[in-house]
């Protein structure tokens, strides 16, 4: 099959290469089919070499077929590619945030959580596509702040997911592009979530749900699982004669545990691994139960892990056993169920007088 030519003389390769350079149509530069050999046989070596950045600064234009066979043939082709690489402030900004965030089958749940949230950032259109990392530094970021219509744990979500980017991009949490960027953002003030759940009303739920999938959700609550850590379990992660269970953790690397079960509630966990069902199934049957049973609706999920903290402190278990239940990563953490409890005692004294004062 003969060569097409280009309009200036020179031969055209064409060739198909590994993602993600694709299809390879340029000049060779090569006026000669000997010439021609050499440069096409170059290109081969290099994608067999595994040099695809090389190849795909060709199929960008950043570099000629000509320039690569020269600093190859002279042992300059890392030199050469030196030189077409931006400094990490001035690489392109989306495709670096997808190199971050790595393919989406890898990503773990908060590196998901962070794809969310540039996705969202790249839908407000406040950065071109054609963006530099460096033009995040041109944000009107308190503009942004000051309309923010959703959430602020989601308004603060974004500024995390930005920063950590910046963090990792640039190698440094003191970079002045860092700095700049946060500086100029101030985290909204989150108002803090109570669940409307407690014990009848979960059991209220867990009998309207289907009842192949009614364990999943008591065994939820008796390890305080994560939904995430609950689905990840298998039946080798549960140790009948201990009553003990291996809790793979998905959040930190302190959240993987071995917890112990009561032997009342280890017939539950035994028939809730593994999950019968997927997330977005448990999430459904979850939904259509609370809605069934005249729950609050709004309910989540991972507010079941909220219920096994709150019954805990409740119970008057020490903060520090609490903390090592739920594997709170800080004490601090499990001080919010603490907090929530003081209010229930001081809601009883209270509604105590008043209603004695009401009688006399």
């Amino acid at each position: 099959m003969p060569h097409r030519v280009s309009k200036g003389g020179t031969y055209r390769i064409d060739r198909r290469f590994p993602p993600p350079v694709g299809r390879l149509a340029v000049a060779s530069g090569a006026s000669s089919l000997a010439a021609y050999r050499q440069a096409d046989a170059c290109l081969l070596r290099l994608a067999e070499r595994g040099r695809l950045d090389v190849l795909a600064a060709v199929k960008q234009g950043a570099v000629t077929v000509p320039q690569v066979l020269s600093a190859d043939r002279s042992g300059q082709l890392d030199a050469l590619v030196t030189s077409l690489t931006p400094s990490p402030e001035q690489a392109p900004l989306w495709e670096a945030v997808e190199l971050w965030l790595g393919p989406v089958a890898d990503r773990g749940p908060t590196v998901k959580r962070y794809g969310v949230s540039w996705a969202k950032l790249q839908r407000l259109g406040i950065l071109p596509p054609h963006a530099k990392v460096s033009d995040l530094a041109t944000v009107d970021w308190r503009g942004l702040t000051r309309g923010w219509e959703a959430s602020a744990a989601d308004h603060n979500l974004l500024r995390r997911a930005v920063g950590r980017f910046l963090t990792c991009q640039l190698g440094d949490v003191y970079h002045p592009l860092r700095r700049t960027v946060m500086r100029s953002w101030t985290p909204l003030a989150e108002q803090e979530r109570v669940p409307d759940l407690d014990v009848p009303t979960f059991w209220q739920v867990v009998h309207a749900t289907p009842e192949h999938v009614r364990a999943a959700f008591v065994a939820i609550v008796a390890l305080g699982l994560r939904v995430g850590e609950y689905l990840r379990l298998r039946e080798t992660d549960l140790h009948p004669l201990t009553k003990t269970v291996n809790i793979p953790g998905t959040k930190t690397a302190g959240s993987a545990a071995v917890l112990r079960v009561d032997p009342d509630l280890w017939p539950w966990v035994t028939a809730a691994v593994p999950a019968p069902v997927g997330y977005a199934w448990l999430r459904r049957y979850w939904k259509r139960a609370l809605k069934a049973s005249g729950a609050d609706t709004t309910l989540r999920l991972h507010d079941l892990r909220h219920l096994t903290a709150q019954v805990l402190v409740n119970s008057g278990q020490s903060e520090a056993s609490v903390q090592t239940t739920m594997r709170h990563a800080t004490p601090s953490m499990t001080r919010r169920y603490a907090k929530q409890r003081d209010n229930g005692e001081n809601a009883t004294a209270l509604a105590r007088v008043l209603l004695e004062a009401r009688t006399a």
